[in-house]
């Protein structure tokens, strides 16, 4: 492919980026007001994260054989038109329901898209191109949970809650016609869709316990900021009667804090290990969830305290996330539509559950969601020590031998 051209494809993928990291935290200054305006209750509104996730674990796993078989283009086409029709649902219908389908579905598209986009990475790029090209990805990401919940915050106060899902129609019809210009079919070595390619390309990348190791540290990682973006907007807005702006400024900042982690990150993989950069983050992680979950029974309502804690999540959030994404799909780069969905199932399953039990849990304090993220930060910690050291041991006796 000509550089021109190349440039011009990563560009269009990049930017598409902070769109699937804005599909929750734009939601998520409006869901008290929401609960309020159709009168349901807190747990029924959260739902509309969880199901959101459900959608999105969904749509990252099939697609990715559908990808392997089919190719890219027209999959990101359909994804994006059908986003884009989804999301006037709201607008037609305000009811419950309507929103509950619409969230599942915009999930479901947001996750083929997603899929299928990152697939396009290892078609033209190589493998230590790759990497790199992982964490500027998520630098990327991380703009959208900066943008998202201000963006959210004033529409909600200004515009109301339907505002959020005339954003969404609206940027993702944009993205399709930059699609339709710009990024050609990048795959060509096409993978049959029939079951036993699917079992065998499945049983390839379940069979690999560091790739394992990294999806459950993944998951984890991202299930802490979603457990911020579902139970936070309550404990602020409804608990200590904040504003949606204060919330989303707070939300801002600590997007602001995911996005510069990503630099450093990029910044520290060009001169240490990997490996061990991703040991460091894990300890530190799980020793500041432990400081802060202390600090909290202490000062219970304490907004500071809340978002300093959150702050040095994010920060880890914003290094782990993206090594280890790039890490895990350079692994497969035969069958990269499989195991991106694959990642990204276990990955968003995980964090869909998270979401959907703190919807049905009392997590209505600060010490209780600083209590979540300690259980996640021992997630990530375990993962490492237990799944990706043993694996990477294991190839380091083999290389020597």
């Amino acid at each position: 492919m000509p550089p021109k051209q190349l440039r011009r494809l990563l560009a269009v993928l990049l930017l598409l980026m902070p769109l699937f990291g804005m599909a929750v935290d734009l939601v998520s200054p409006s869901l008290p007001a929401m609960a309020t305006m159709l009168g349901e209750s807190d747990g029924a509104i959260k739902n509309l994260i969880s199901l959101y996730l459900l959608g999105y674990a969904l749509g990252n796993f099939f697609s990715g054989f559908l990808t392997d078989a089919w190719g890219r283009r027209k999959l990101l086409l359909g994804g994006l038109a059908g986003f884009v029709l989804i999301s006037l649902l709201p607008l037609w219908q305000p009811t419950l329901p309507a929103l509950l389908a619409t969230r599942l579905l915009q999930g479901l598209m947001v996750g083929t898209i997603s899929v299928v986009a990152r697939s396009v990475y290892p078609d033209v790029l190589a493998p230590q191109e790759l990497v790199k090209m992982g964490v500027i990805s998520g630098s990327m990401f991380g703009l959208g949970p900066i943008i998202g919940p201000v963006l959210g915050a004033y529409l909600q106060v200004y515009a109301g809650w339907q505002a959020c899902f005339v954003f969404f129609a609206g940027s993702m019809a944009l993205m399709w016609l930059l699609v339709a210009c710009f990024v050609p079919e990048t795959h060509f070595r096409r993978h049959p869709l029939n079951v036993p390619t699917i079992r065998r390309n499945l049983g390839e990348v379940m069979r690999h316990r560091q790739f394992i190791g990294m999806v459950v540290l993944m998951g984890a990682i991202y299930s802490m900021s979603i457990a911020f973006n579902t139970v936070g907007p309550f404990i602020i807005q409804s608990s200590w009667h904040y504003s949606p702006l204060v919330f989303g400024h707070i939300a801002f900042g600590l997007g602001c804090v995911f996005l510069l982690a990503t630099f450093v990150c990029r910044y520290l993989v060009g001169r240490y290990p990997v490996a061990r950069l991703q040991q460091t983050m894990t300890q530190l992680l799980l020793a500041v969830t432990l400081l802060g979950l202390a600090l909290s029974n202490i000062w219970p309502d304490s907004l500071p305290l809340l978002c300093a804690i959150s702050a040095l999540m994010f920060f880890s959030q914003g290094m782990l996330f993206p090594m280890s994404m790039g890490r895990g799909l350079s692994l497969f780069r035969h069958i990269a539509g499989t195991a991106t969905a694959l990642m990204f199932l276990i990955n968003i399953l995980m964090t869909s559950a998270t979401s959907f039990l703190l919807s049905l849990l009392s997590v209505h304090t600060a010490p209780a969601l600083l209590g979540v993220y300690l259980i996640l930060a021992l997630i990530c910690f375990f993962a490492n020590r237990l799944l990706i050291q043993p694996a990477e041991a294991m190839q380091e006796a083999s290389a020597r031998a």
